[in-house]
């Protein structure tokens, strides 16, 4: 890790910065949970937190699964088929071995074609499964207590991460395809997160590419009512 990198993001202003030897490398856009607590909307098995501030050091960056969200027991990008029963779609849990999603997830074949209609609009099975609420990669960190740069000890990764989501991976795949000459980030509908930190799909691409979100790197969460000065 180079010298004095780290990313900082404050939440009120919905800015991530990628800094070395306190040089601005790149700035994106990034939203946190909501400034205060709320409730679970329908179909959510928590509320939404604020995201907590604190200096942390990023650890790995990888698709993520979780029994907590439905949609979410399925790593992205894995191949699914429908299955022999109607009700059913079969997912590849290892190479050659095809295993029931409604058994998993409880998610019938009907509710995934319509969530395919909702994202791509087209009511059918893909090919590979584009659900997980998480996206393709989930960059997750942790605080480092003893202050050695390792996960260790009794720390432990944190539940909040940088992450797309399913809705926005859709919008930048469709608009793609429909100016492929167009140079820039496609327009995506940002929301607030449940806690973690959402990011746009091409800037995350783009802040891996510099080399944000390395193991090792150091990682500050402001306050809300923070505010960013060179």
């Amino acid at each position: 890790m180079a010298k004095g990198e780290q990313i900082q993001f404050f939440p009120g202003e919905k800015r991530l910065i990628y800094q070395v030897d306190g040089r601005t490398v790149l700035e994106i856009e990034a939203w946190g949970g909501p400034r205060r607590r709320l409730p679970p909307g329908p179909g959510e098995p928590f509320g939404a937190e604020p995201t907590a501030p604190g200096e942390f050091v990023i650890w790995e960056a990888g698709p993520y699964v979780t029994r907590t969200w439905p949609w979410s027991r399925i790593r992205w990008g894995t191949r699914i088929r429908p299955s022999t029963d109607p009700e059913d779609v079969l997912y590849e849990a290892d190479t050659g071995k095809w295993r029931s999603v409604r058994g998993l997830t409880g998610i019938r074949r009907a509710e995934i074609a319509d969530q395919h209609r909702v994202l791509y609009g087209e009511p059918t099975i893909p090919e590979t499964w584009v659900f997980n609420d998480f996206g393709p990669t989930a960059i997750r960190y942790f605080k480092d207590r003893n202050h050695d740069g390792y996960l260790d000890g009794n720390e432990r990764l944190s539940g909040e991460m940088f992450h797309t989501t399913p809705d926005n991976e859709a919008e930048e795949r469709r608009y793609r395809a429909a100016h492929p000459d167009e140079i820039g980030d496609p327009p995506v509908r940002m929301t607030r997160s449940h806690g973690c930190i959402h990011l746009r799909p091409a800037q995350l691409a783009r802040m891996m590419r510099v080399g944000g979100f390395r193991r090792g790197m150091r990682l500050i969460i402001h306050s809300y009512d923070e505010r960013f000065s060179e």
